[in-house]
């Protein structure tokens, strides 16, 4: 599905990175891994950094150095979470959370682009979530910055279309892997009755998102672009 192509992946060291870059190379991708925090070598990767990449400067560094051949497809796997009730808002807490959903992934894509380093025809998958059209107690900056996020896949995508470009990103809902992370504790306190039981199907698993990654990065469907995939269990009905 994904042979002979060379794929880009930012994520940070979570079970939905690691399944992404696991299962693309099963698909015969040739995966390069820059990853935010340092974590053990995935052998299944074809090129493994770690890297900062919310610091603007040093990835521009890093991208000069070390990307030297144009990628077929990019995923922007990297972000944060995080509940606050609106009187906690503060400027740095919203400025924090808008850079590493949002911003980074407007720097990569300029930085890619700039140095010719997307094919004509690749795929740009951005890993996104239903909280962005779904609203929920102290999850406003967080959701504001996920809508900001598909928004920016909707506009790359249609100025992006000449070059045969696609851009798309995937709503999640909760993760399994997810489930013991401090900011999904804190909104389940934060909620009298348990968010998680309106996800009919039940949590989703990593490898599901991983799926769903390689067939949007894959050239099984070239007309999909500008949209966001949900992948909720049923969450958002």
């Amino acid at each position: 599905m994904l042979s002979s192509k060379n794929i880009l992946v930012l994520g940070a060291n979570t079970e939905i990175s690691l399944k992404i870059v696991e299962s693309l190379p099963l698909s015969g991708a040739d995966v390069t891994f820059v990853c935010s925090k340092e974590m053990d070598n995935i052998k299944s990767t074809k090129e493994q950094y770690h890297i900062d990449f919310y610091d603007f400067t040093l990835f521009n560094t890093f991208v000069n150095k070390h990307l030297k051949h144009p990628f077929d497809g990019i995923v922007y796997a990297g972000g944060k979470g995080g509940v606050r009730p609106l009187k906690l808002n503060s400027a740095e807490f919203v400025h924090s959370m808008f850079h590493e959903n949002v911003f980074m992934f407007f720097e990569l894509v300029r930085l890619l682009l700039k140095k010719r380093l997307i094919r004509e025809g690749a795929s740009i998958v951005a890993l996104s979530s239903v909280s962005s059209i779904k609203g929920l107690k102290s999850k406003s900056v967080y959701s504001a910055s996920k809508a900001a996020l598909d928004a920016a896949v909707r506009g790359m995508a249609a100025e992006l279309a000449d070059k045969k470009i696609r851009v798309n990103s995937i709503q999640k809902g909760w993760v399994s892997s997810d489930m013991n992370l401090d900011f999904i504790q804190s909104n389940m306190a934060l909620n009298r009755e348990n968010d998680l039981d309106k996800q009919l199907l039940g949590p989703i698993e990593p490898i599901e998102v991983a799926n769903l990654t390689a067939f949007l990065l894959s050239d099984l469907v070239k007309s999909i672009t500008g949209t966001a995939i949900v992948i909720d269990g049923g969450y958002t009905l």
